[in-house]
């Protein structure tokens, strides 16, 4: 009988690139503006300055706390031994936290937020559909089975994209924190600052896991052109899987 953990089964699994280990990087987090943004009051902000937000947003994501999932239980005990069942379920809050600009551009942006959603000017609080959005974590990984050339190259040679393999979608999010921040006169550092989201639920996804480059198979060779007509322009509901540049 063979060994059940041979090294060479394990690099054949590895080589398939679909079941490599995941790496921690490449990831990308997606934050709607509030609706109250737009409802005018207090709690308007501008449709320039919420579209520079939210394209910018990521960039400065440093790191993100993936949520946990927990089932609650009860317990009966008739007589014997003590039986548990599941009675629930408990998601654990989030932190993101983000490289903070110069112009404090971010912080100010949580800031209009949290103060839309409870006011502590004149003691008010907003409508729940009015602050909570749907908030989006999706995990990036380096290998897609197909590869990007040049417009203009005639070869087969080309790169593999790197492509979306997972998402987190949390409904119902909205901050509930912002960290404080240091200043001192010490070496010079990058200031952060912490974000906790509240969510009501969550769903976790695979994001086409079949396109994902596999040892032995053909891998086509497409333009950027070509990506865009075939990928984008498909109808798929993961448009989104793939980054092209």
């Amino acid at each position: 009988m063979g060994s059940p953990n041979r090294f060479n089964t394990f690099r054949d699994l590895v080589a398939t690139n679909a079941l490599a280990p995941a790496t921690t990087n490449l990831f990308q987090i997606m934050i709607p503006a509030p609706p109250i943004f737009g409802n005018g009051g207090n709690g308007a902000v501008s449709g320039g300055r919420i579209k520079r937000v939210y394209e910018t947003i990521n960039y400065y994501a440093s790191s993100v706390t993936t949520p946990s999932r927990a089932l609650t239980t009860s317990e009966i005990n008739n007589y014997g031994m003590m039986r548990r069942f599941a009675t629930g379920q408990t998601n654990s809050e989030i932190t993101i936290s983000f490289l903070v600009t110069k112009d404090q551009m971010h912080r100010d942006f949580f800031e209009a937020w949290l103060h839309s959603a409870a006011s502590d000017s004149d003691n008010s609080v907003a409508f729940y559909d009015d602050y909570v959005v749907d908030l989006q974590i999706v995990k990036w990984e380096h290998g897609a089975n197909f590869k990007l050339k040049q417009n203009r190259d005639n070869s087969k040679k080309g790169m593999h994209p790197m492509q979306a393999t997972g998402v987190w979608k949390l409904f119902g999010a909205f901050p509930t924190n912002i960290s404080t921040q240091t200043f001192d006169n010490e070496q010079t550092g990058l200031l952060q600052m912490d974000i906790q989201f509240y969510f009501e639920r969550y769903r976790f996804d695979q994001v086409s896991p079949k396109t994902l480059k596999t040892k032995g198979g053909r891998a086509e060779t497409f333009t950027f052109s070509e990506v865009r007509t075939r990928v984008e322009g498909s109808g798929n509901p993961d448009v989104q899987r793939f980054s092209i540049g």
